[in-house]
């Protein structure tokens, strides 16, 4: 592998693990696991959206994500229900006890929250924008798509 190859393969990984370390100390703050707090803050951003679709928005397999709700659904956080366009799929929404929950991983003590406000002020929009622009570049290429 090329030395800027390898260079970027451990640059994302970096970055995934310092994101992930901060989604775990609010996580755990909150008393839920990374992976449901990911989830309660996807249904926040979508609601009513079919767990394929979510799976599919995570990068993550039907079965993984399929268990996570199941415990998120019997803790009362998420909402299973029959979607008002086709009456053979179920759609999810967040309870508002998973508002709730939410909103107390993503309080004032949220060093995620205040790290990713820090990355929004010390970089330029534009910046930001040629970033999630590489990145996406990088992905398709990443999984053959172009």
């Amino acid at each position: 592998m090329e030395k800027l190859g390898r260079e970027i393969m451990y640059s994302i990984f970096r970055i995934r693990k310092a994101l992930y370390k901060l989604i775990r100390e609010d996580a755990t703050r909150a008393g839920i696991t990374e992976l449901q707090l990911i989830i309660l803050y996807t249904l926040a951003k979508k609601d009513n959206i079919r767990l394929n679709d979510l799976a599919e928005k995570l990068n993550m397999s039907n079965s993984t994500i399929s268990g996570t709700v199941d415990r998120l659904v019997s803790a009362g956080l998420v909402v299973r229900e029959t979607s008002k366009e086709d009456r053979r799929a179920v759609t999810l929404r967040l309870a508002e006890k998973g508002k709730e929950k939410l909103q107390e991983a993503f309080n004032d003590e949220s060093i995620l929250i205040q790290r990713l406000q820090k990355v929004e002020t010390t970089l330029t929009k534009e910046e930001i924008e040629t970033l999630l622009s590489l990145q996406q570049k990088v992905k398709t290429i990443l999984l053959g798509e172009e």
